[in-house]
């Protein structure tokens, strides 16, 4: 059965037994810090578990495009993906464990043997056994027995989920197999997980279930690989099919550059930003090493267009010109970083130590941007040993320096708390709020210093502004100055601010509790302050510089006297 069948026959089967559609959440978790990004399809669900009335309703189906920078490692074997869709039914609020895994565990049964059509010898169960933090699951092991299911009792590991994050909901599951593949999990959410790593019962159970939408329909078409269903295969011979795994590893990895840059996420050195540059570098990597000649542009393209009618997409033209930006700039790094290793191997009488080796690669990675990732597989290719703690102690040191000399950096960017200083943070404000006008909303700051010289926005914008639009901008901050508006600043929750309306800076990290500064009804956002009482206070606002300040990251230099 075919991905798009498999899909529609999931969402019609939960839909006509009332669970209601919800659309997919955003990769980039709403709720949840601790993880980069959406790692399965509960996540957006999570708080409904301790909280069931909050829930849209007390049944819901979603398939849910998930990311999981743990297997990138992975892919190029038969079954891992970078980025996959995730099939999910979840129920909030359940009085009765017993009636909710009674309920879950028929559905499913019923869904994989008539919907589906497979037969009962090629499916089996897991059910969890128990430890010492928490009890096995009989119940769901005696419902299997019920249905005939061959049932085997499995560990913490294979057989207790959760929770997403370092707290939360979870509890015991149940997996489900066809043909001895994993195609179907059935978390019960029986659990509270805290912070102290202690779980209590939820006064009320949910299920959670994941189903990889591409396993699933590769089991249900007798396959073990998902790169052996359409449109895989497709894409594959359109990379290279005389180099089927790096084509492979191309190909995964062309998904998720198009969905992360539909996220509105742009190649830089940090967070999710990192995420991306290392999964476009690996590509333009893969496609030298194997001298593969594909037109890449045309297989985002078609990629975007199998997905586009299920998922809200950027246009492909971006998602091409984002990555040959960068691709651009790896190349030139590649170039010589590869010139120079040639050249040290050249060099060497006999094989280099595992120290000499590791002092070369990090070399690399801190002077051409060799990403730590490829370094290792290159070298391992060479078959060079390769010492992981050296590096991470040499990392270490790397990242004391850069420390040290940002030392004496405030909260939002301060360089100190002098007067003009904090009359340049209060105009960094407006100069964001000025930026989101003209340029539009898909504008967000991407790092900040301040200093009683000057001020320094960096923010997402992919290409050089007009001197009308640097114009505008800058009559508009002048204006907010010459209209007075009062500062306020304001302490509530982070959830709060966030529905308020107040912008956080992109990848920062903020506490439970937060300071919310408002000026007028113009800027809103989240900071730790200090700032003037009143805008009327800055005098004159000029821009000094427009530039560059990495791929699709623009930089304004201003001040006020």
């Amino acid at each position: 059965m075919q991905l798009d069948e498999v899909r529609k026959n999931f969402i019609g089967y939960f839909t006509d037994l009332g669970y209601v559609r919800q659309t997919e959440s955003s990769l980039i978790p709403r709720n949840d810090p601790s993880v980069l990004f959406t790692t399965a399809g509960m996540q957006q669900f999570k708080e409904f578990y301790s909280s069931p009335l909050d829930a849209p309703a007390k049944s819901v189906v979603t398939i849910q495009p998930v990311f999981r920078t743990s297997d990138i490692g992975e892919v190029g074997d038969a079954t891992h993906l970078t980025i996959f869709e995730m099939l999910g039914n979840f129920r909030f609020g359940e009085e009765s464990s017993l009636r909710m895994k009674e309920t879950a565990i028929k559905e499913a049964w019923n869904f994989v043997h008539k919907r589906l059509g497979v037969v009962k010898e090629r499916v089996s169960a897991t059910v969890f056994k128990g430890d010492k933090l928490t009890p096995g699951d009989t119940e769901s092991e005696g419902i299997w027995q019920m249905l005939g299911i061959e049932v085997k009792r499995m560990g913490r590991d294979d057989n207790f989920w959760g929770p997403a994050g370092d707290e939360g909901p979870c509890g015991p599951c149940s997996e489900i197999y066809i043909d001895g593949i994993e195609v179907w999990n059935l978390v019960f959410a029986q659990y509270y997980k805290n912070t102290d790593g202690k779980f209590e019962k939820l006064p009320q159970a949910g299920l959670d279930t994941g189903s990889g939408l591409e396993r699933l329909s590769a089991t249900l078409q007798s396959h073990r690989s998902v790169w052996a269903i359409e449109p895989f295969v497709s894409w594959v011979d359109m990379v290279d099919p005389t180099r089927e795994y790096e084509s492979k590893i191309i190909i995964d990895h062309l998904r998720a550059i198009l969905f992360l840059v539909s996220e509105g996420i742009l190649p830089a050195n940090k967070g999710r930003d990192y995420v991306l540059r290392r999964l476009i570098r690996k590509v333009v990597f893969l496609e030298r090493r194997a001298a593969i000649k594909a037109d890449l542009s045309k297989v985002i393209t078609e990629i975007h267009a199998y997905y586009a009618p299920s998922y809200t997409l950027t246009d492909p033209e971006k998602v091409v010109k984002v990555f040959e930006a960068e691709q651009a700039q790896f190349e030139k790094n590649l170039a010589r970083a590869i010139g120079h290793l040639d050249r040290w191997v050249a060099s060497q009488s006999e094989q280099p130590s595992s120290e000499e080796i590791t002092k070369l690669a990090f070399y690399l990675f801190e002077s051409f941007g060799f990403p730590r990732e490829l370094l290792l597989e290159h070298l391992r290719d060479l078959g060079w040993d390769f010492d992981n703690e050296l590096f991470a102690k040499l990392f270490a040191e790397h990242q004391e320096t850069s420390r040290q000399g940002s030392e004496g950096l405030f909260k939002g960017g301060l360089a100190d708390h002098d007067a003009q200083t904090i009359k340049h943070h209060t105009a960094h404000h407006l100069l964001l709020a000025a930026l989101r006008k003209v340029l539009g909303n898909g504008v967000v700051q991407k790092g900040s210093n301040v200093t009683k010289e000057r001020l320094r926005l960096d923010f997402s914008f992919d290409r050089k502004l007009t001197d009308d639009e640097l114009d505008e901008v800058d009559s508009i901050v002048n204006d907010k100055i010459k209209a007075k508006l009062p500062v306020v600043k304001q302490e509530m929750s982070k959830d709060e601010a966030l529905k308020s309306g107040a912008l956080a800076e992109f990848g920062q990290k903020y506490g439970d509790k937060v300071s919310v500064y408002s000026i007028g009804d113009f800027s809103k956002e989240l900071c730790g302050g200090p700032h003037i009482k009143n805008t009327g206070e800055l005098g004159k606002f000029e821009i000094l510089k427009e530039e560059t300040s990495s791929q699709g990251v623009r930089r304004i230099k201003a001040r006020v006297s």
